[in-house]
């Protein structure tokens, strides 16, 4: 059985009120609105492939927020402390392959207006315009949540 690392970025606006989305245009989820994302490169931290395919996928720098929790870890100087995921899954892609996905969450640091390369590509919604777009369930029920949650709800 084949596991492959890859991250899904939920990315805020600057402003907080909307939710960047990429239309697939491969397999799996053809049409369908996802956070960008894809593989981790071998040797490549989790954080910089983050970051790095938000980039790639969207054209925005971006900072991964920690998810960290209340829990106080002592570091010594041969540690070194990541933000947390919101969440690891396994993403089940066929018998002999899945996924294990580490789900971030993001905010743009400077400009957050999308270039000509991408303005067809990539769209910002905000938390009424979740609930039409095609979109699987469980990306709409944590594009939900991190609304909730960024507003203090």
């Amino acid at each position: 059985m084949k596991y492959e690392f890859v991250v899904n970025v939920f990315v805020f606006n600057k402003d907080g009120t909307a939710l960047a989305f990429i239309k697939r245009e491969k397999k799996p989820f053809v049409g369908f609105y996802l956070p960008p994302g894809g593989h981790i490169e071998e040797g490549e931290h989790p954080i910089h492939a983050a970051v790095r395919e938000v980039k790639e996928e969207t054209g925005l720098d971006v900072e991964i927020i920690d998810f960290r929790p209340g829990i106080p870890i002592v570091l010594d100087a041969t540690t070194v402390r990541i933000p947390s995921p919101l969440h690891v899954q396994i993403e089940y892609i066929d018998q002999n392959h899945k996924h294990i996905d580490f789900i971030f969450v993001a905010e743009v640091i400077g400009d957050d207006k999308l270039s000509d390369e991408f303005k067809g590509k990539v769209k910002w919604f905000h938390y009424n315009e979740i609930k039409g777009k095609k979109m699987p369930k469980n990306v709409k029920d944590v594009a939900n949540f991190l609304f909730r949650w960024r507003r203090g709800e």
